[in-house]
């Protein structure tokens, strides 16, 4: 009879706690050994987003078209300022919580500390929790206030409120930053698909039967919903998986602000950045509504719908980018302006090249698009196009100078930069009309870069130092 004898039930337990620590350290090692570089891994980031919203703009475009066909310019009007007004609110008590958790988190992910990482995210989601239900009480108080000066009778202002119902589920800010601080931006692509798929099935299904305005609203906000439901569900699945419940005897309930030195001022700071952006993405669209009336808002809403192209992307670069910049500086790597300058090079360079086939082709593909009532916005989303070129290249230099510190200079620039866009927006609107938009959008967006790469040169400057 052969007994089985092995040599390490005789070691002492230090030595085999060795042996095991040994092997762990081993482990991570090779992990580290086969991890992409920051390039790689930002290229690789970025195209499980982009895939997803390569997808979601090619069913929204479908869904604009054939939305703006069956109703209209002025109800199609009518819809864009419904979501823009959503949105618009929904933003003003946005924090930003996604970017706190990977600013905050990315250290102590680093450094094996599950237990802060734990109590940060109990903070970002009360956050959450508390802006989304805040955001929704005011949308529906104010709605019958706003509604009527923007051209909506009693109907459309009950539906205005009926939509704003939808910004519950708008709570998952914390579970994009989770998503994000582990790299699982797969999960983030996908999340990007549902809301356009609902939406082109729901538009396609409601245009065949020529349904009423309240039927496309309604689609709209099942969409939304959706994709926002998703996005928390798989935030908190992320989590269980990775970081789980606190240990016997350990509590979160008791997190605060203060535990995390500057964690406060980030997400003020963040907060205003998101409400300066809401210039540009909602309240010009609002703002066009009042001025110019709800045909001259469709129009505006469609040019963004179709510049989004671009502008969508440098949302998904900032995102992407930022993660692997902020490891890059805190470790002292050449990696950082590598990815910073590259990406902005790149990104810049891919913009204009829609701006040319935009500028040679616009015309004759909005009017197959969506017929001959749209086809006056051409000269208009030739110059969305530019300006959002010029925020493609910006969106690497906006996360590099946020992960070298300089968050509040970020937003002190993009504050002057978006009160001259305002001012500009009204002035040339009023002038010549809403080509006057794509006039200050374009002005406006040479700013930021300039000032950005600045500001990156001193803080690196100062690093060496």
């Amino acid at each position: 009879m052969q007994t089985n004898f092995r040599c390490d039930t005789i070691l002492p337990d230090w030595v085999r706690r060795w042996q095991q620590e040994a092997r762990v350290s081993k482990t991570r090692h090779n992990d580290k050994l086969n991890e992409p570089g920051p390039m790689r891994r930002v290229l690789r980031n970025f195209g499980y987003l982009f895939r997803g919203r390569a997808i979601a703009a090619v069913l929204s475009l479908g869904a604009t078209t054939l939305m703006a066909r069956a109703l209209g310019p002025a109800e199609f009007g009518l819809v864009a300022m419904i979501q823009a007004y959503a949105l618009l609110l929904r933003g003003l008590l946005n924090f930003q919580p996604f970017e706190a958790v990977v600013r905050y988190g990315v250290p102590a992910h680093d450094a094996g500390d599950t237990r802060a990482l734990r109590r940060l995210i109990k903070v970002c989601r009360r956050v959450d929790r508390r802006a989304s239900l805040v955001a929704t009480a005011l949308a529906i108080i104010a709605a019958p206030f706003i509604g009527p000066s923007l051209g909506m009778d009693r109907d459309h202002v009950m539906l205005l409120a009926a939509y704003s119902l939808v910004l519950l589920t708008t709570g998952n800010g914390t579970a994009n930053g989770i998503l994000r601080l582990y790299d699982e931006f797969d999960a983030l692509g996908r999340q990007m698909a549902i809301g356009p798929v609902i939406r082109f099935c729901g538009v396609t299904v409601a245009w065949w039967y020529d349904s009423t305005l309240a039927v496309f609203v309604a689609i709209l906000a099942v969409a939304y919903a959706a994709e926002n439901i998703y996005l928390s569900w798989r935030g908190r699945h992320e989590y269980r998986k990775r970081i789980g419940r606190p240990q016997e005897g350990e509590t979160v309930r008791d997190a605060g602000l203060s535990e995390f030195p500057g964690l406060r001022h980030f997400l003020w700071v963040t907060y205003w950045q998101s409400n300066i952006d809401l210039a540009y993405k909602y309240a010009s669209i609002m703002l066009v509504g009042y001025l110019l009336g709800p045909a001259e808002a469709g129009l505006l809403r469609l040019v963004r719908e179709l510049s989004s192209v671009l502008s969508k992307p440098s949302a998904l670069i900032r995102q992407v980018i930022f993660p692997d910049l902020t490891r890059s500086w805190n470790q002292g790597s050449d990696a950082f302006k590598q990815v910073t300058y590259r990406t902005a090079l790149v990104s810049g360079g891919f913009g204009l090249l829609f701006v040319l086939v935009s500028y040679v082709f616009g015309d004759a593909l909005l009017n197959t698009l969506l017929g001959k009532d749209f086809a006056v916005a051409a000269p208009i989303l030739t110059l969305m196009l530019l300006a959002a070129s010029f925020d493609l290249a910006t969106a690497p230099l906006r996360a590099a100078a946020y992960a070298t510190g300089n968050a509040g200079k970020v937003l002190l620039v993009n504050a002057v930069t978006t009160l001259i866009y305002i001012v500009l927006f009204v002035l040339l609107t009023l002038w010549i009309g809403l080509i006057g938009a794509g006039f200050a959008a374009c002005v406006a967006a040479t700013l930021p870069p300039l000032f950005m790469l600045l500001l990156i040169r001193r803080s690196s400057r100062g690093k060496k130092d």
